[in-house]
């Protein structure tokens, strides 16, 4: 019952890291690497929290985040975001796309897994 919760806290996490993308890469014209980044951490803290309270609240012996485990949490998640800027990159470089917030998108799918995995057995145990 925690995967498809992580993946609906995943999903919010990715709406709103692509909704930030598109408008400060795709409208405002910033580099997209660089906010690849800022949105990562953004949707990182919202993930947390959300997976602290709801996904594996039922696994954590406190009811407050920790920050610890936050530190814990973002570990597993730049982890995943080196898997996202490698293929954001790649598919940049190899496609060129007009929305580059579809390279993005191909970039997250590509490190949920390890985000789960990192989660479940470490952060949330």
């Amino acid at each position: 019952m925690k995967l498809p919760k992580f993946l609906a806290v995943g999903l919010l996490g990715t709406i709103t890291n692509l909704t930030l993308f598109y408008i400060f890469v795709d409208i405002l014209l910033n580099p997209p690497l660089q906010i690849s980044i800022i949105t990562f951490i953004i949707a990182s803290l919202q993930n947390y929290l959300l997976n602290h309270f709801w996904t594996f609240s039922k696994t954590m012996t406190e009811k407050v985040p920790k920050v610890l485990n936050y530190f814990r949490f973002l570990t597993v998640a730049l982890i995943g975001l080196v898997i996202n800027l490698i293929i954001l990159w790649m598919v940049l470089e190899a496609f060129s796309p007009t929305y580059k917030v579809v390279a993005q998108a191909v970039g997250i799918s590509g490190g949920t897994f390890i985000n789960f995995l990192g989660s479940k057995y470490w952060v949330f145990k």
